[in-house]
């Protein structure tokens, strides 16, 4: 390209052959496990792809030449960059795997184009570092090097802004804060909405990811909030983030999961010893769940955690995670069906069984173990989650015990 200077190259070795590491780069799902948060990709020359990230960035262009196992060349422009680059990506085999080799090229000159290049740069050599680390070993640096405020959160619409006297609908509503993390240190407390992080606005779960990128476990960070109609500001110090450690193999993972899930399954009967039926169904106020609804939830969230394997082994992960509000038609409609009790229970252990069950048969995600560890990561903190709610539960059914 005329008036073009100066091609970036990059070089990396990861231990899998080039048709695991092809996946990676000519897929959405691949692109997502270890660059992007967002990935329409067209697997054929011709066809049109966007990559984007929680922060607003984006790039996009055409597919100019795919060729399993081994290359893949795009046109590529970002957002806000004064023209468009190219990007190949080339992978041979050797004795260990594969070598990685990514050219980006067709820069122009001034200060702009310095900028683009810079910016690329920085953005192509954390990304292949990532890349390794999810190939080699599971690991997403983006969630390992990013520290925690230390919440579990919880729904939060306009009706129960409304209950809490809030005058704003967007945030982020703090269910409970893990103790000694670092908002439990601030001071936040049960059903404060943070809104403001930083320099950031945060609106919902999903910005907390765009919140905390760059930062670092120990810094303090002005954060602001809600307690029912008062708005109030606290400094909150990062806490880091606990990184748990269990096999990267769907089978191997299924069985850590299935011993957290029967320790919680013991946890949730002896929470429901002794409580009779009126018992379980009684509820304080209109909003309140009774203790049948939190397990009927926890039921749900099985349902969830099920249907995100299965998006993975189709290829098919929801790129969006906010936190939609709970129907709670649907445990009622879970309760309708299955109306005792006792029956309730065995149906949550059959639930969490069927996770454990389809995770050890995905043999499809054996060789992604980005995705793998991503699992892992997430469902083994369900515990914190189950705990909560078998707390509600307890409260609950204390509560329906002095009427």
């Amino acid at each position: 390209m005329a008036g073009k200077e100066e091609k970036l190259v990059f070089k990396t070795k990861v231990g899998a052959p080039p048709e695991e590491v092809f996946y990676l780069f000519s897929t959405p799902q691949g692109w997502r496990d270890w660059l992007c948060d967002s990935a329409r990709f067209e697997t054929h020359e011709g066809g049109s792809y966007q990559l984007a990230w929680n922060s607003g960035w984006y790039t996009s262009g055409s597919v100019l030449k795919i060729k399993a196992p081994g290359l893949v060349r795009l046109a590529w422009q970002g957002k806000g960059e004064p023209g468009q680059t190219e990007v190949l990506v080339a992978l041979k085999a050797t004795s260990g795997g594969s070598e990685i080799k990514v050219t980006h090229q067709g820069f122009g000159k001034g200060r702009t184009w310095a900028a683009v290049r810079q910016d690329a740069r920085k953005g192509w050599e954390t990304g292949l570092e990532n890349l390794v680390s999810i190939v080699n070993k599971g690991p997403d640096l983006r969630i390992t090097r990013r520290p925690i405020m230390g919440v579990l959160v919880n729904d939060f619409d306009k009706k129960i802004a409304a209950k809490l006297s809030i005058p704003v609908t967007k945030g982020i509503r703090i269910d409970r804060p893990i103790a000694g993390l670092g908002a439990d240190r601030a001071g936040l407390r049960n059903d404060d909405v943070i809104v403001k992080f930083g320099d950031k606005t945060v609106t919902s779960f999903s910005s907390i990811p765009t919140a905390l990128q760059g930062r670092r476990a120990g810094e303090v960070v002005p954060v602001t909030f809600y307690r029912g109609s008062q708005k109030l500001s606290v400094k909150m110090e990062l806490s880091p983030r606990p990184i748990p450690d269990f096999p990267v193999d769907p089978a191997g993972l299924a069985e850590r999961l299935r011993g957290m899930n029967r320790e919680l399954v013991q946890e949730a009967r002896k929470v429901f010893e002794g409580a009779s039926e009126p018992e379980t169904t009684s509820y304080s106020g209109p909003e309140d769940w009774s203790a049948k609804e939190n397990l009927a939830h926890l039921i749900v969230s099985e349902m969830g955690s099920q249907n995100w394997i299965s998006d993975l082994v189709n290829n098919d992960e929801k790129e969006f995670t906010d936190l939609g509000a709970n129907v709670r038609a649907h445990l009622q409609a879970i309760i309708g069906v299955t109306p005792s009790a006792p029956a309730l229970l065995k149906r949550y252990e059959d639930a969490c069984e069927e996770t454990a069950l389809l995770l050890s048969k995905a043999g499809e995600l054996k060789p992604r173990k980005a995705s793998v560890w991503r699992l892992g990561y997430n469902l083994l903190q369900v515990g914190d989650h189950t705990r909560s709610h078998l707390v509600q539960i307890k409260a609950a059914l204390e509560a329906a015990r002095k009427r």
